[in-house]
């Protein structure tokens, strides 16, 4: 079981500048911490629900299982992080660079991803995406082609080729 300890945003800064990186599970509900250096923290498991992150640099950091749900990461650096099985339910994550992270069953879903970086992540496909902006968002290689199935798919199917389907399917598994 993971021991929750709230702190408040000073607190967090001060320890980490003193060298510490381990914050899992640590209550930081609607702290601010606008522009600050937060590379390679341990925030798994973090509620940061609420918290403005604007200008944040988080690369490298463990998210895991952290809920972010309506929190402001608008130019927030989150390359290279852990974001798997993160709430970003409801987030902006406007010009927020997400680059070669691991995004597997992160939750985006009505999240704000407008022009943000997600090229190189990992785990796309298995990503919450429903009703989430992403106007003029870099996406990954593998979602432009999962895109153009879909869309393709969503065309009345005819008698008979039905295989196509299959295949379609196994081909966005590449």
């Amino acid at each position: 079981m993971i021991k929750t300890i709230s702190m408040t945003a000073a607190e967090l800064l001060e320890q980490y500048q003193s060298g510490e990186r381990h914050f899992r599970g640590t209550n930081l509900r609607g702290v601010h911490l606008r522009g600050a250096c937060l590379q390679g923290v341990d925030l798994s498991c973090a509620d940061l629900r609420g918290a403005s992150l604007m200008g944040v640099n988080l690369s490298g950091a463990n998210l895991h299982r952290a809920d972010l749900s309506e929190t402001f990461l608008i130019r927030a650096n989150l390359s290279q992080a852990n974001l798997a099985q993160a709430n970003f339910t409801r987030a902006f994550l406007i010009l927020a660079n997400l680059e070669q992270s691991n995004v597997s069953q992160a939750n985006f879903c009505r999240s704000n991803l407008t022009k943000a970086n997600l090229s190189d992540i990992a785990g796309f496909a298995e990503a919450l995406l429903d009703q989430t902006i992403l106007t003029g968002t870099k996406l990954p290689q593998q979602a432009h082609r999962a895109l153009i199935w879909n869309q393709w798919l969503e065309v009345p199917q005819i008698a008979g080729f039905s295989w196509l389907r299959s295949l379609s399917q196994a081909l966005l598994q590449l």
